[in-house]
């Protein structure tokens, strides 16, 4: 307002909302405040009468008299000119101009004003203003003023629908007004029911102070509530005339409308200049103008619509749904189509979507939709059957999918025929193949269920089909996988059902955009969408299997086509499903690179989703914790932890599913004896990453604080010592337990460090691994000799396999995980070259510590594996000191790594003891400051004198005290007590 004023012009206020959303009490209790400070208010109420130019200016001329009468009483004896327009409006405004405080004009319900020359008078008297004369202007539509010179000239003070919409808090204060005290989940009901409506929860709080019970009232609020029904009535759709209440009427079945969609609905070619018109007159009725005009109805407009539309004629209630459904199927916006066939009884219309579209549907994550029309219209069709056990397995039901996949009869002798070229060109592209829907179902069924051949026990048939079914379904399981690890392993596809080329996914800065992805899938572009969104489901099972079964580089190709074609489709929820297995599949492949750029991308591509805190992307949150941590963001890493670990309280329910389904004992995925599915194994393996990684966080918290180191290592090391009872490939096993044994170290324990190296042995192919932990223990030990004796068999490893004339262990390409010598992987091959650089340091050998840490980085350095270089030892830094200016490409990363440095070499801490405390000592420990004697501290423990006897001499041993005094002592000493 100061800069209105301050150019000698009044300002002028637009209240814009529909019918109920509180502008004139808004008005009211604003012009109260005025008049409270001192200004002077005149107020008009319009109506229709005022299109009279002559009435209107009469208004007009009362507003200035009431509003100024105590200042100027000659004002109370004007009238109003015979001649009008301008000269008018100058009259008016030097009477206005007598007034020697601030004037407020206000001007209620213009929108009933249509007459121009009407409109004319107020766009005059708002244009010509003077500083202390203001408009207030109250209306349900645009006012048609020039409002735009208005915002130019900063004089315009705009309050919109948006802002006249009750808050949570709003709502809250109108029902105490009414004594009403409602549970927040019911206030945020009635909030949702009402959409911030001000008369909707007005009338909501009116009935409800009647005493009626509030869950029964907000069921029925909008259908049935006598005092919601008469306000519509009575102020939305009296006002209308009988062909625009019969449209609103046969449209309230609809969410959303367009033009296109209402004239399809109504057969009303004016269906646009109506619902146009509606939206003009703010009759509860708003539109998006962003791309095509989308129209909307209030929610309580039309539920109460919906319910005239069902009590007037079910049949015709039930053929505007059909068609409804019929214009949503033809346009391609398939949940929607089902649901209004459903809504329509028409059983034939609701078959034709699912065979048309229910792969959308699937991809769309709409399974349950999927499931429920299946369940309702499936008659012995074998499309309807496959089709339902992909939404069961989209459920996580692996055992009803298992059932229907059983249940259908196949081509003679084999689930899986190859189709020739000629059948293949032959195939209707608009409908599903019944052979490629089994082949995603088995490969799915693979991933997430049991072994499909498997029967509950004294279960002689399944579904009305031979033990011989689950045979053949077994042996059909077989030969898909077989047929998915030659596919994506060969290149191009041989199957005759995969051809074309997938999309390009359309970003330049894929850490992969440097391969060439295998030729599968159909191009979506070029085909109907069923078979490309069955391509792309096929992709994504395929990247499922490969990736659960460690072959990774597979897995990516599989993940890049799925992710090619959903971004050619349109379909965000399998291209987040894409990103999350590439992430898995770099992690699998120590990308760090990639295993940081899809991850993130997932999270960020997911914001303004509905996906975007799914237990879908669970696996990107916790690998992204884990690139964080792996570039020292300990505060982002955190976070991404954090997250994670909520998530995985959500999902706690469906790996217990899913282990249930394999016959575990006790429920426990991953018990001896028990046969969890791949994706129970899965979900599993990132609960016990995000354990990991807190425990990581926590003890880079912890410092110098022995307890909390303590606590740690015992968290890591109960971890560890169950790997040899789970269900995990030795790449992963050996992956946590190097990742256990760094925390352990670093925690002061090599006691503890030594065993898991001890665990880690029994692992097949596991000897580089384990040697590179035990260097690192003897480095940290002061033992030269041991670090380096343990390294040597690997170094020469490196260099037997290193192409002559290189002087780096391996070059790092964009996208493709760096695996530097045959089975080693970048931690060993990395840590070993950086034990020697160490050791040659503190053996004055600057040349070979040199030439070793630079074999180091340039590994290293590519992956931008900081954590990986500096937790090695203290000296590396050293070591890396001693190089300045001789790392060429590889200084920046060097600068990086030396910025970071003091961190490390500060956090170094002392060993605590040669071996940890258990529990029971650490309790035991606990009492012994107090003056119990052995005796009562057995009772206490309803144990006898001699097992305290023996935990107590176990607990001295440990301590190197033979005292209890000193056992006290050197546990304050050490912060355990």
């Amino acid at each position: 307002m100061p800069s209105a004023t301050e150019r000698g012009s009044g300002t002028t206020v637009l209240v814009a909302g529909s019918v109920g959303t509180g502008k004139t009490t808004l008005l009211a209790d604003w012009a109260a405040e005025l008049e409270g400070r001192g200004d002077l208010v005149g107020w008009a109420s319009l109506d229709r009468e005022d299109n009279d130019p002559q009435v209107m200016a009469e208004t007009l001329l009362g507003a200035v008299r009431t509003g100024g009468l105590p200042d100027v009483p000659r004002l109370a004896d004007e009238t109003v000119p015979s001649v009008l327009g301008p000269a008018y409006v100058t009259w008016l405004l030097e009477l206005a101009g007598t007034v020697r405080r601030n004037l407020w004009l206000v001007l209620d319900d213009l929108h009933l004003v249509r007459d121009p020359r009407c409109l004319d008078l107020v766009e005059l008297l708002v244009r010509w203003a003077p500083s202390h004369l203001h408009v207030v202007v109250g209306t349900r539509s645009e006012p048609g003023l020039h409002l735009a010179r208005l915002r130019l000239e900063e004089r315009l003070v705009e309050v919109r629908e948006h802002d006249l919409r009750f808050r949570l808090d709003d709502t809250r204060e109108l029902l105490a007004r009414h004594d009403l005290a409602l549970e927040d989940e019911q206030v945020r009901h009635l909030q949702e029911l009402t959409e911030g409506w001000a008369a909707g929860v007005a009338l909501a709080a009116v009935s409800l102070a009647r005493g009626r019970d509030a869950d029964a009232f907000l069921r029925e609020f909008a259908r049935s509530d006598r005092a919601m029904s008469g306000y519509l009535v009575e102020e939305v759709l009296a006002s209308l005339d009988e062909s625009t209440r019969e449209f609103l009427l046969s449209t309230s079945v609809l969410e959303d409308l367009t033009a296109d969609l209402a004239a399809a609905v109504t057969g009303r070619d004016d269906a646009g200049a109506l619902l146009d018109a509606l939206s003009s007159d703010n009759a509860m009725v708003t539109v998006d103008r962003v791309g095509t005009p989308t129209y909307r109805y209030h929610v309580l407009l039309r539920s109460y619509l919906g319910a005239m539309l069902e009590a007037g004629s079910v049949r015709g209630a039930r053929e505007v749904h059909a068609r409804a459904a019929q214009w949503y199927a033809a346009h391609d916006v398939p949940g929607r189509a089902l649901r209004h066939a459903e809504a329509a009884g028409d059983l034939d219309l609701m078959s034709d979507v699912i065979h048309q579209h229910a792969l959308h549907l699937l991809l769309d994550g709409r399974a349950s939709d999927v499931e429920a029309a299946v369940r309702t219209v499936r008659a012995g069709d074998p499309v309807m059957t496959a089709v339902a056990a992909l939404a069961s397995l989209d459920l996580a039901d692996p055992e009803a999918a298992r059932r229907q996949l059983s249940s259908l009869e196949t081509r003679p002798g084999t689930w899986f025929t190859e189709l020739s070229e000629d059948e293949d060109e032959a195939e209707d592209p608009a409908v599903l193949p019944l052979e490629r829907l089994l082949a995603v179902g088995l490969r799915w069924l693979s991933f997430v269920g049991r072994d499909p051949g498997r029967q509950p026990a004294g279960d002689d048939t399944v579904a009305g089909t031979a033990a011989g079914g689950a045979e053949r379904l077994a042996a059909g399981l077989a030969a898909e996988l077989s047929s998915t690890m030659t596919a994506w392993s060969a290149g191009p596809a041989t199957r005759g059902a995969a051809s074309g080329r997938p999309l390009a996914d359309g970003h330049d800065d894929d850490p992969l955009a440097a391969d060439e992805p295998p030729d599968h899938g159909l191009s979506a572009g070029r085909v109907p969408h069923a078979q490309a969104d069955l391509t792309l489901l096929d992709a994504l099972t395929s990247g499922d299997v490969l990736l659960g079964s460690g072959r990774f580089a597979e897995a990516q190709a599989a993940y890049r086509s799925a992710l090619g074609t959903a971004r050619g489709a349109g379909h965000p929820l399998p291209a987040l499903q894409a990103m999350v297995g590439l992430a898995s599949a770099a992690a699998g492949l120590e990308d760090l690179v990639g295993l940081a750029t899809w991850s993130e991308r997932a999270l960020a591509e997911a914001q303004g989703t509905p996906w975007a805190t799914s237990p879908r992307l669970l696996p990107a949150h916790v690998l992204a914790g884990w690139a964080a941590f792996n570039v020292l963001d300990d505060t982002a890493a955190r976070s991404r932890n954090r997250t994670a670990l909520e998530l995985l309280g959500t999902v706690a329910s469906t790996v217990l599913r899913l282990a249930e389904g394999q016959d575990v004992p006790d429920g426990a995925a991953g018990a001896p004896g028990g046969v969890p599915s791949t994706a129970a194994r899965g979900l599993e393996q990132l609960a016990r990453l995000a354990r990991l990684l807190d425990a990581n966080l926590d003890l880079l918290e912890a410092g110098a604080q022995p307890g909390t180191r303590q606590d740690v290592a015992d968290r890591v090391m109960a971890g560890a010592r169950e790997v040899a009872h789970l269900t995990m490939t030795p790449l992963l096993a050996a992956g946590e337990l190097a990742r256990a044994h760094r925390v352990v170290l670093l925690a002061g324990f090599p006691r503890l460090a030594q065993e898991v190296e001890g665990l880690t042995e029994g692992l097949p192919g596991a000897g580089p691994e384990v040697a590179t932990m035990a260097a690192v223990r003897h480095l940290r030990g002061g033992d030269d000799a041991a670090a380096r004796a343990a390294v040597v068999p690997v170094l020469a490893a490196v260099r037997s396999a290193r192409p002559a004339g290189r002087t780096a262990v391996g070059a790092a390409v964009p996208g493709v995980a760096v695996q530097p010598v045959g089975t080693l992987g970048l931690r060993v091959v990395v840590t070993a070259h950086l034990v020697a650089a160490v050791v040659a340091h503190r053996n004055v050998q600057p040349t070979v510590a040199h030439e070793e840490l630079v074999a180091a980085l340039t590994l290293a350095a590519p992956q931008r594996a900081l954590r990986m270089v500096l937790e090695v030892a203290p000296e590396v830094v050293d070591v890396l000191a001693a190089g300045v200016g001789r790392f060429g490409e590889l200084e920046p990363f060097v600068l990086e790594l030396r910025e970071h440095a003091g961190t490390f070499r500060e956090g170094a801490v002392e060993p605590l003891l040669d071996v940890a405390l258990s529990a029971r000592e650490l309790s035991l420990l606990r009492e012994l400051p107090s003056l119990l004697t052995v005796a009562e501290i057995a009772e206490a423990r309803a144990v006898s004198r001699n097992t305290v006897k023996t935990q107590l001499r176990s607990l001295f041993q440990k301590l190197g005290v033979g005292s209890r005094r000193d056992a006290v002592a050197a546990a304050r000493r050490l912060g355990l007590l």
